[in-house]
């Protein structure tokens, strides 16, 4: 298991995951995979459980239906990984691998991030 050197209570981070899926779910839309609108869910590309220091990083989640993200993104992972390079770019995916694999022991700060996620969110809801 990955220590976190976090200061996030167990609450907050439900709360951070919950903006987050909000985010990801008005900015998608629907499943970038097979376009329903229903039953969406915030799904990441390097999983939180193993890099947690990824899991509140707005460009490492995309939306999924639930049977996308859990019978096809979990379940055939060289496919997932192709799909990912035509849909969301190799650039992204470059920037990505290079912030998950950087080493940074700051900890986090739940008012920084929340405040983050929102102000993403509202400037993205005021442009619609």
């Amino acid at each position: 298991m990955v220590h976190c050197p976090c200061k996030v209570k167990k609450s907050e981070k439900k709360k951070l995951h919950s903006l987050v899926r909000q985010y990801v779910i008005q900015r998608d839309k629907c499943c970038l995979k097979c376009g329903k609108s229903d039953r969406l869910h915030a799904s990441h590309i390097y999983p939180r459980g193993k890099y947690p220091k990824m899991q509140f990083n707005l460009e490492n989640v995309k939306a999924l239906c639930v049977g996308c993200h859990l019978y096809w993104w979990h379940k055939h992972p060289i496919d997932a990984r192709e799909w990912a390079e035509k849909t969301l770019g190799k650039a992204l995916l470059m920037r990505l691998k290079k912030q998950a694999n950087t080493i940074n022991k700051e900890p986090w700060n739940y008012k920084d991030i929340k405040l983050s996620i929102e102000k993403e969110l509202k400037l993205m809801l005021e442009n619609e």
